[in-house]
């Protein structure tokens, strides 16, 4: 049995022995925050720790200042060291500037040797993005609010894409609002475009008042009152109008309340556009009658003509040249005709005053 034993061979090494290709120095350079060892039993733990973190930061700074520094004067001296000739290396100046480069170098190389690894410098983020899923969307806002000129941009461009669109929603004035809910339902997303819909119907009703049609006015008028709710709770609820048709008209028909205050809305606007319609009728009567009194004021001109009568006997061509104020149109139309009525159309122009020759340049040829 013993020779058997023998036969098996020498016995393993040490386990030791299979680690001495590992070296675990570097781990040894860890410096933790939250080690235990040196905490006193009496002192606060988390305010240990933050103490502590803080003088590794200052430490670190520090070093981190000194190595600047010291880097900075190594390539001054390397800049004037290489400056020397190599047949003056030996000199003794230069053999000074050198030796102290071999100093800057190792204690460089000692700093960086007995550096401390921590959490904070241990690693480097090499590379850092930040990916975006292509297919997020915005998320969807109320429009803003519009004042003066920007309300009218693109006004005539929605009018005509969908006036009958408009008309029809007019048209439900006097409908259940469930009928008029489904309605905007498919075509909320058409009318509710801006204000443009808004202000349709509010001309809508101030013509048809001027007008003398009070009954359809009146069918306008709560139609343009429900786009306001709708307008009023998107901004208030930070969504698109459109998706406060269902909650606003479901309020509308589900609560009396709501419905009654949305009522006082519709009389409270309809008496603002009864009164506006009086007011501009008005305004416009007013500047009917002064245009009237201008042109009567104007009188016939020096030759006894009364230049709208001459105007309506012009050819199409001299019509748009004086409407244009354009005298080469004026020439070309004057060319286009015979002497005779060249003649005659000036000679009527200059008496009734809407052609007034140049006193410089002596009788006009039409009347030699």
């Amino acid at each position: 049995r013993a020779r058997r034993i023998g036969r098996r061979g020498p016995a393993p090494a040490p386990a030791t022995a299979m680690s001495r290709g590992f070296d675990y120095s570097k781990w040894d350079k860890i410096e933790l925050s939250d080690d235990e060892d040196d905490l006193h039993p009496n002192i606060d733990k988390d305010s240990w720790f933050r103490l502590k973190h803080r003088q590794r930061v200052e430490k670190e700074e520090d070093d981190d200042q000194k190595r600047a520094k010291m880097q900075t004067r190594l390539a001054s001296l390397r800049k004037d060291y290489d400056a020397y000739p190599e047949a003056t290396k030996n000199h003794m100046k230069c053999q000074k500037i050198f030796k102290e480069i071999r100093d800057i170098e190792a204690e460089l190389e000692r700093m960086e040797r007995q550096k401390k690894l921590n959490a904070d410098n241990i690693c480097k983020t090499a590379e850092s993005r930040t990916e975006v899923n292509a297919s997020t969307a915005p998320t969807p806002k109320p429009e803003p609010r519009l004042t003066g000129e920007a309300v009218a941009v693109g006004y005539v461009d929605f009018v005509e894409a969908h006036e009958d669109l408009l008309e029809k929603y007019i048209a439900l004035g006097e409908a259940e609002l469930e009928q008029v809910c489904e309605f905007m339902k498919v075509h909320g997303g058409a009318l509710l475009q801006g204000e443009h819909a808004e202000s349709y119907l509010l001309l809508d009703c101030l013509e048809k008042e001027m007008n003398g049609e009070h009954a359809a006015m009146l069918k306008s008028a709560r139609q343009q009152q429900l786009l306001t709710q709708l307008r009023e709770f998107s901004r208030a609820s930070g969504r698109p109008a459109r998706d406060g048709v269902v909650p606003v008209f479901q309020r509308l028909m589900d609560h009396e309340a709501t419905l009654e205050s949305f009522e006082e809305s519709v009389a409270t606007f309809i008496r603002r556009v009864e009164a506006r319609a009086v007011t501009k009728k008005k305004e416009m009567d007013a500047e009917r009658e002064a245009a009237d009194l201008e042109e009567k004021q104007a009188g016939p001109g020096p030759g006894g003509l009364d230049p709208m009568e001459v105007f309506a006997t012009l050819p199409k061509a001299m019509q748009d040249a004086f409407r244009n104020k354009d005298m080469q149109q004026l020439q070309a139309a004057i060319e286009a005709l015979s002497d005779e009525e060249a003649r005659h159309h000036l000679r009527r122009c200059e008496d009734s005053g809407l052609w007034v020759p140049s006193a410089d340049a002596g009788p006009p040829p039409y009347r030699s």
